[in-house]
C-alpha cells in the first residue's frame, strides 16, 4: 500500500493545502477527501485521466468536500471515459451534484463518464476494487466518518475530522498506518483532535506509525517547538508535508 500526502493543512492555511491523501492498494486508487485546494495537487500527479477509481468523502464541510467540481471539470476536459465511484454518508449524491450544479450550472448533463456512488454504513464492511472498507463516526460538529482500507496485507485509518470514539478506536487498533487530525497541540477545541491526544492513541490502540494532519495554522506556525518536542519524542509519531510518500511493506 502506498500513500501520497497531497495536503496536510486545515481550511484557512495558506502555507498548506487541504488535507487529502492518494492511497494506493492492490492496484486500486482511492483519493481522501477533496477540498478547495486539492484538486491542483492532485492534477500535478496524475495526467491519466481514468487512472482515479473511488473517491471517499469524510463530510461535508468545504475544506474535505468543495474541491469536486474542479475535479469533475478537469477530468471532463481531458475526456476521461470510466466510471468515477463515490463512497461516504447519505446525501453524498445529492450534495455532490447540488456542489456541480452551483460551480458550473448544467455541467452535469455534460459530463462523459458515469459518477456512481455508494454509501457506506458504520460497522458494516464493505468490498470496494480490492479493498474492504470500514466507517465509524467520530466526535465532530459535523457528521464525519473515519474509515478504515483494509487491502488483505496493510490496514490504514483515516480520520476525516474529529476526535475518536470507542467505534473508531476499535476500527484502528493495531493498524499499520493511522493519518488522524490533531487541530490544537492538546484538547481545546471542541470536536476536534490534537498532538497529545494522538500521541496517546498510538500507544493505547498500539498504532505502529501515525500520521498528524489538519494542523491549526497557528499552532503549527508559532509553536513549532513544542510540537517538534512532542514529535521527536515518540517513534512512530509523524508530521508529513505536501509530497510525502509512505509505502507499508
Amino acid at each position: 500500500m502506498k500513500v501520497l500526502f497531497l495536503g496536510v493543512g486545515e481550511a484557512c492555511d495558506s502555507r498548506h493545502g487541504n488535507c487529502s491523501i492518494l492511497v494506493n492498494g492492490n492496484g486500486s486508487t482511492i483519493l481522501l477527501d477533496c477540498g478547495f485546494s486539492v484538486p491542483h495537487r492532485f492534477f500535478h500527479y496524475c495526467d491519466d485521466p481514468d487512472w482515479l477509481d473511488t473517491v471517499w468523502i469524510s463530510h461535508f464541510h468545504g475544506d474535505h468536500f468543495l474541491g469536486l467540481p474542479l475535479l469533475l471539470l478537469r477530468f471532463r476536459e481531458m475526456k476521461r471515459t470510466r466510471p468515477l465511484q463515490f463512497i461516504g454518508q447519505q446525501q453524498l449524491q445529492e450534495k455532490t451534484l447540488a456542489a456541480l450544479e452551483l460551480a458550473y450550472p448544467g455541467f452535469t448533463e455534460k459530463l462523459n463518464f458515469p459518477l456512481l456512488f455508494q454509501t457506506i454504513t458504520p460497522g458494516l464492511p464493505l468490498k470496494v476494487n480490492g479493498l474492504q472498507l470500514q466507517a465509524a463516526r467520530s466526535i465532530h460538529s459535523q457528521c464525519n466518518y473515519g474509515l478504515l482500507i483494509d487491502d488483505g496485507c496493510h490496514r490504514l485509518y483515516y480520520s476525516g475530522d474529529g476526535r475518536p470514539t470507542a467505534d473508531n478506536r476499535n476500527l484502528m487498533h493495531g493498524c499499520d498506518l493511522a493519518l488522524h487530525e490533531a487541530f490544537t497541540l492538546r484538547d481545546s477545541v471542541a470536536g476536534h483532535g490534537s498532538v497529545e491526544g494522538c500521541r496517546q492513541l498510538m500507544v493505547e490502540e498500539k498504532i505502529s506509525r501515525l500520521a498528524l494532519l489538519h494542523l491549526e495554522r497557528k499552532t503549527r506556525w508559532h509553536k513549532h517547538d513544542a510540537l517538534k518536542s512532542i514529535v521527536g519524542g515518540h517513534a512512530g509519531l509523524l508530521l508529513p508535508e505536501e509530497d510525502d510518500v509512505l509505502k507499508l511493506k
